[in-house]
């Protein structure tokens, strides 16, 4: 269980057969435009429903009455950061001594996040989040078994590449939604 959590093999095999049928990249955008909706829905219900009896300095503020714009930027960037991510990891793969494979470093970046959007729906109440950081460590691993397993990354750099690729796609994603208007 626990290799099969952490190296998921199975994952970066399923991807490898479905590369080969063409139109193959419109199931993983459609997955991260799915899960991005859920990680966004899933936030926006807690901060619009649950209020902070509980806890008033950790909960949540009730905004029952806010827009929507919050949530569609937040849909925007959940779907937007592992495509970006993604891309950029299979840019930065000549630093690996690999070519370049963007439509692999895409699946990597949003089928390496499945564990963040399975457990997504907890962010209805505020201790989701810790499930939420729990598995964004379970991704971390994803990431990096899936650079090693589709992208040909060695084991000892692929740590490097998972940081690289988040590091570049969270600065990219910023620089995106900078000019997403809030007003």
């Amino acid at each position: 269980m626990s290799i099969a959590l952490f190296e998921p093999e199975w994952v970066w095999q399923w991807v490898a057969r479905r590369r080969t049928r063409p139109g193959w990249l419109w199931t993983p955008v459609a997955v991260a435009v799915l899960g991005g909706f859920v990680v966004a829905a899933a936030t926006e219900i807690g901060v619009r429903v649950f209020n902070t009896d509980w806890n008033f300095v950790a909960g949540y503020s009730v905004q029952a009455d806010r827009g929507w714009k919050p949530l569609l930027v937040l849909w925007l960037a959940a779907t937007g950061l592992p495509l970006a991510q993604g891309l950029l990891g299979g840019w930065l793969l000549p630093m690996y001594g690999r070519p370049r494979d963007w439509a692999g470093g895409l699946a990597v970046g949003v089928y390496g996040s499945l564990p963040i959007y399975a457990v997504a729906p907890a962010l209805i109440m505020l201790p989701g989040i810790v499930l939420v950081c729990v598995a964004y460590l379970v991704s971390c691993s994803w990431w990096g078994s899936g650079a090693q397993s589709l992208l040909g990354v060695p084991i000892g750099e692929s740590a490097d590449h998972v940081v690289a690729s988040i590091v570049a796609g969270s600065l990219a994603m910023s620089f995106a939604l900078a000019v997403v208007p809030f007003a």
